[in-house]
């Protein structure tokens, strides 16, 4: 399933961090938005800007930056790219070469293809996967904010404000339970972050999340179990979460998707699980990357 790291919105406290500071910036490179003082948070001309953005790329004008705002975002000021492409052989090592080892939560840094250090990380849970990928740092930054530890980088993942960071929870270090970012501890992000420029290629390699149509029918799962249990939050469903697509769930599903404003299939698709991931993050008031 896609999913996009946390999703940005207006929020009291406001919501502040290095995936605002580029949303922001982003707008701005687009003349939606002038930049001021307030560049790190999620402010009311923020969520102006990205409601017009919205608007005139014929997107849901709700004013929340999921995968699909996020998706167009990045494709309108593509040009961030240039230049940055993947190895041309699998023999060609980069100067520096950071790879996310999902399969054993490590983070190992090479440099001219030699491992220099191993350091222990924690990874996307399984409703939020750290997306596997060829992908590079496309920002620096130090001191970003309270969530995201002593250092960011920001990765150039094309739906998501995915990016590996410190943390203020270290307790998570290890463990899959994050929103899909990468967490490190702040000791070790700042060792690896002086020799880690931009363009800094980043391999992310560990399960891939497979998305698939859920309806009546398909074989029992946890994704299914992951809407049942998202919808029993929204209210929607009576019944114990079992990963089973029964009638009651395709019943909540629709109801959903009404309230949505999506096509009221009963089915679940990627449009309709963004659409609950995001009310779920409201609705529990989850900011966390």
């Amino acid at each position: 399933m896609i999913y996009a790291s946390r999703f940005l919105r207006k929020t009291r406290p406001t919501m502040v961090g290095p995936d605002v500071h580029w949303m922001k910036t982003a707008l701005a490179k687009l003349d939606y938005l002038a930049l001021d003082e307030s560049v790190w948070e999620f402010d009311t001309q923020a969520e102006a800007a990205i409601l017009k953005f919205q608007r005139l790329h014929n997107l849901i004008m709700d004013g929340v930056v999921g995968p699909s705002t996020y998706r167009a975002l990045w494709t309108a000021q593509a040009n961030v790219l240039t230049g940055v492409s993947a190895p041309t052989s699998p023999c060609e090592y980069p100067p520096i070469l950071i790879h996310i080892d999902g399969g054993r939560s490590l983070l190992h840094c090479f440099i001219q293809g030699h491992l220099v250090e191993s350091y222990p990380i924690a990874l996307g849970s399984p409703h939020s996967p750290t997306p596997c990928g060829y992908w590079h740092v496309v920002a620096r930054e130090v001191d970003p904010g309270e969530l995201f530890g002593t250092r960011w980088l920001g990765l150039s993942v094309p739906f998501g404000a995915y990016g590996i960071h410190g943390t203020d929870n270290p307790e998570a270090i290890g463990k899959k339970a994050t929103h899909g970012c990468i967490y490190m501890l702040n000791t070790d992000i700042e060792t690896i972050f002086a020799s880690t420029p931009i363009n800094t290629p980043v391999l992310i390699t560990g399960p891939a999340a497979i998305s698939r149509l859920l309806e009546p029918g398909v074989l029992p799962g946890r994704d299914i179990q992951r809407v049942q249990s998202i919808l029993q939050t929204l209210r929607l469903f009576t019944g114990h979460p079992d990963g089973h697509y029964t009638p009651s769930t395709a019943t909540a599903v629709t109801t959903f998707q009404r309230q949505e404003g999506i096509e009221p299939s009963g089915s679940v698709c990627p449009y309709t699980f963004e659409a609950l991931e995001k009310a779920f993050d409201i609705a529990t008031g989850a900011t966390r990357p």
